[in-house]
C-alpha cells in the first residue's frame, strides 16, 4: 500500500508541478518555419493598414500613400515615394503589403507539406510598424491582422488595459485563436515573439504618461529622465529609449527585475495567450515564446516569468534571442529552454560559404563542440539552428557575398555587395548548406521563402513579400536608383521549384529517421585537406550517417560496417556507395 501511495505521489508531482528543467519532447529535433506576418500572405484585403495608423507618429501623411502591390518590383518606387524623393531604402519602412493572420491560415497546408513541425511568428500584437517590435499592447493581436480593424479599436477603447477583468476578445484575437487551432489540427506547434524590454510610443501606458506626465498612474512603468514642466514653453519630457531610439521607450527595471506594473501586465498577457479559456487546459493556447533582446531584460524577471509559463504548460518552449554563447540563460538555474543558435550559423558560414576566409573542417567541428560544451545535453536538441532570419541577409544572398563576417556589411553601404538573384551555382551551394542544417542535431529553422530561393540583403531587404506559385510577379530591376552600387540586373521573380523539392526531400528524411532528431551524435571522420567530414547519429541499434565533401576530389568514408544509401546529392553513380563526389553529400543507414 505504501508503495502505491508513493507512486501516486510521483505521478501527481509530475503532472501538477512545473518541471523547470524539462525540455519539451515535441521540440527536440523539430523543423521550424519562421514567418514575418506582414510579408507572408495577404489573405484579407479589407483589413489592410490605413495611412493614419502607419504615420501616427509623424506629423504628415505622404500624399497618395497606399498599400504596395504584393507582386510589384521591390526596387520600383510608388508615386508617393517618388514625390518624397531619395533612394528606395528611404521609404521601405513606410511601405505596407497587407500580410495578415488569414493569409497564414490560408497557407498552412503549404507549410505542413514542406515537412515543418513548428512555426515561429515574429510579433503579432497591436503595433504601428511593419515589424511590430514597437508594441502598443500585449493583450491584443494587431487589428490589421484581423477582419474588423475599426470594430476592434472600439472594443479596445472600452477596456481598462491594466485590469484583465475588463479585457474583451477582438475579432483579430479570435482569428488568431483559429490560427492556433488550425496549426494544432495539422499536428504542428506555434510560438510567438515576446517583446518585453521595450514598447512603442503608442503603447497605452506610455500614452497616458505623455498626456498626464507626472500625474500619470503609469509614470513608474518607464525610465523617465524628465517630465514636462507646464509652466515653460518648451517640452522637457525625456526618457530612455532602447539603444537611444526614442520610438522604443524601455520599461523601468532594477538590476534583477522589471518594475511591478509592467511585470504584472506581462504576466497577465502571457496567461491570456497560453490558456485562452482560463480553464487550466493550455491545449487551445500557443506552445511557447521566442523572447526579443533577451539579455537586456533582467534575468530575475525571466526566471519569474518562466515559472508563470511552465505552471500554465510545462510542455511549452521558451527560446531566447541570444547571439552569443549564453550558459547563464540555459542552465540548471537559467530561464530558457533554447536559443536562436546564431553560433551554429557563424560556424556554417565560415566553413560552407566563406571563400578566402574559410576555416578548416577541424575548426568547424571544434566550434560545434564548443556549443555542445556550453549547454546541458537535453537542451542541445532544441537549439534553433538557423542560417538566416528577419535580422540578417537571406541565405542565398549570404552565399553570393562570401568573406564577410556574418551579419555585417550586408546593405547599401557595402559598395561591393551583390543584392540580386542567386545563380544556379549559388542554389547548388545553398542545397549543400541547407542539407547540413537539416541533418545535424538540433531544431533547424527555415526563414520563410529561403526554401524557394528568395534573395535579399540585410533588413529591410530580407523582408520582401513571400513568393507564391499562384501569383505572377513583376521582374525585380536593380539599377542606380536602388541604392546599391553593384548587382544591377533584371531578375525574374518566381519560386525555385527544384530547390523547394530538395528541402521537402531532406526534411522528409529527417522526419522519418528518429536518429537524426534525437540520436547521440558523433563525428567519425574529418579531413582538412580534402575538406570532408562525416558524423553518425545513434539510438540503441539504429544508426544514421551523414557525409559531406566540400572539396574538389572524391572522398571515401572509412566505415567499418555495412550501410544502405538513403540519399545522394550527386546523380553520378559510383560502384562504392561509401565514396562521396566533390561538392556533394550522402545520407546512409547502417545495416542491422
Amino acid at each position: 500500500m505504501k508503495v502505491k501511495i508513493f507512486l501516486l505521489l510521483i505521478v501527481i508531482s509530475i503532472s501538477v508541478f512545473p518541471q523547470k528543467d524539462k525540455v519539451p519532447f515535441w521540440a527536440k529535433g523539430v523543423v521550424w518555419y519562421q514567418i514575418f506576418p506582414e510579408r507572408f500572405a495577404n489573405g484579407d484585403t479589407t483589413n489592410d493598414p490605413e495611412a493614419e495608423k502607419v504615420f501616427i507618429n509623424n506629423r504628415k501623411i505622404p500624399e497618395g500613400w497606399e498599400i504596395s502591390k504584393w507582386t510589384s518590383n521591390w526596387f520600383a518606387q510608388s508615386e508617393w515615394e517618388k514625390k518624397l524623393g531619395g533612394d528606395v531604402r528611404n521609404h521601405l519602412y513606410e511601405r505596407r503589403y497587407g500580410g495578415d493572420i488569414q493569409g497564414i491560415i490560408d497557407r498552412l497546408d503549404y507549410i505542413k507539406e514542406l515537412g515543418v513541425g513548428a512555426i515561429y511568428l515574429n510579433p503579432v500584437f497591436e503595433a504601428v510598424s511593419l515589424h511590430k517590435y514597437d508594441g502598443s499592447s500585449y493583450h491584443h493581436i494587431d487589428v490589421n491582422f484581423g477582419p474588423d480593424p475599426d470594430g476592434d479599436r472600439k472594443i479596445m477603447s472600452s477596456e481598462i488595459p491594466d485590469n484583465p477583468d475588463t479585457w474583451k476578445w477582438t475579432e483579430a484575437d479570435k482569428l488568431f485563436l483559429k490560427l492556433i487551432d488550425e496549426v494544432h489540427k495539422r499536428g504542428m506547434k506555434i510560438i510567438i515573439d515576446g517583446v518585453f524590454n521595450h514598447t512603442g510610443v503608442q503603447f497605452w501606458a506610455f500614452q497616458d504618461i505623455v498626456n498626464y506626465q507626472e500625474q500619470s498612474k503609469y509614470k513608474d512603468w518607464y525610465l523617465i529622465d524628465a517630465f514636462d514642466d507646464p509652466v515653460t514653453a518648451t517640452d522637457e519630457f525625456d526618457y530612455k529609449g532602447w539603444w537611444n531610439i526614442k520610438s522604443l521607450p524601455e520599461f523601468n527595471r532594477t538590476k534583477d527585475d522589471l518594475a511591478e506594473g509592467p511585470k504584472k501586465y506581462i504576466f497577465n498577457s502571457t496567461r491570456k495567450w497560453m490558456d485562452p479559456n482560463g480553464d487550466g487546459d493550455p491545449s487551445d493556447g500557443i506552445d511557447g515564446w521566442r523572447l526579443d533582446v533577451a539579455r537586456e531584460v533582467p534575468i530575475g524577471f525571466w526566471k519569474q516569468w518562466r515559472n508563470v509559463v511552465k505552471t500554465i504548460n510545462n510542455q511549452s518552449l521558451i527560446v531566447g534571442e541570444l547571439w552569443e554563447l549564453s550558459p547563464d540563460f540555459i542552465s540548471d538555474d537559467g530561464a530558457f529552454d533554447a536559443l536562436m543558435n546564431y553560433n551554429f550559423a557563424f560556424a556554417v558560414n565560415d566553413l560552407f560559404i566563406a571563400d578566402k576566409n574559410k576555416i578548416s573542417v577541424d575548426e568547424f567541428i571544434n566550434r560545434l563542440k564548443q556549443i555542445d560544451e556550453t549547454y546541458d545535453y537535453q537542451n542541445l536538441f532544441v537549439l534553433q539552428n538557423l542560417l538566416s532570419s528577419h535580422d540578417t541577409e537571406r541565405l542565398s544572398s549570404l552565399i553570393q557575398n562570401p568573406d564577410r563576417k556574418y551579419e555585417h556589411d550586408a546593405n547599401e553601404e557595402n559598395k561591393t555587395y551583390k543584392p540580386g538573384k542567386p545563380t544556379s551555382e549559388d542554389i547548388e551551394k545553398q542545397k549543400l548548406v541547407a542539407a547540413f542544417q537539416l541533418l545535424f542535431r538540433g531544431a533547424p529553422m527555415i526563414y520563410y521563402g529561403d526554401e524557394v530561393g528568395m534573395w535579399g540583403a540585410d533588413d529591410p531587404h530580407d523582408r520582401k513579400p513571400m513568393i507564391w506559385d499562384d501569383l505572377v510577379y513583376e521582374n525585380e530591376i536593380i539599377n542606380e536608383q536602388s541604392g546599391f552600387k553593384t548587382g544591377f540586373g533584371n531578375y525574374t521573380v518566381e519560386q525555385n521549384k527544384n530547390l523547394l523539392e530538395f528541402y521537402k526531400t531532406i526534411i522528409k528524411i529527417r522526419n522519418e529517421n528518429e536518429t537524426l532528431k534525437t540520436g547521440t551524435i558523433k563525428f567519425i571522420y574529418s579531413d582538412n585537406e580534402k575538406r570532408a567530414f562525416a558524423f553518425e547519429n545513434v539510438i540503441e541499434d539504429q544508426k544514421t550517417i551523414c557525409a559531406f565533401n566540400l572539396g574538389v576530389s572524391d572522398v571515401s568514408i572509412p566505415l567499418d560496417y555495412e550501410v544502405v544509401e538513403l540519399y545522394s546529392s550527386n546523380s553520378d553513380t559510383n560502384s562504392n556507395i561509401k565514396t562521396i563526389a566533390p561538392k556533394s553529400f550522402k545520407v546512409y543507414k547502417a545495416k542491422k
